[in-house]
């Protein structure tokens, strides 16, 4: 297959995604009798979110506006976990 990139950053992570198939690929093959899916999908989890890492280290590392800081327009409350069936007073 031959593949025509845009820029050596396509090219970059084209080459990480065949390199995270193999791995994936190699976990399937070490699996033990009967694991063969279970340890695919956590091969797949750890690459795929690594590759995922690496691409947005790409993208955002060449967009200066990606890494102002200043302060977040609607800031979410962290730990408030309001369930379904207590979000109302009980009558």
């Amino acid at each position: 297959m031959s593949a025509e990139y845009q820029d050596e950053n396509e090219r970059l992570v084209a080459e990480q995604a065949v390199l995270a198939y193999r791995e994936v690929h190699k976990a399937m093959q070490a699996a033990p009798h009967g694991q063969g899916l279970a340890c695919t999908e956590g091969a797949v989890l750890v690459q795929g979110r690594e590759q995922q890492r690496r691409m947005l280290e790409l993208i955002l590392g060449g967009h200066p506006e990606a890494q102002k800081k200043g302060d977040v327009p609607d800031p979410a409350p962290a730990g408030v976990r309001r369930r379904s069936g207590t979000t109302r007073p009980k009558r």
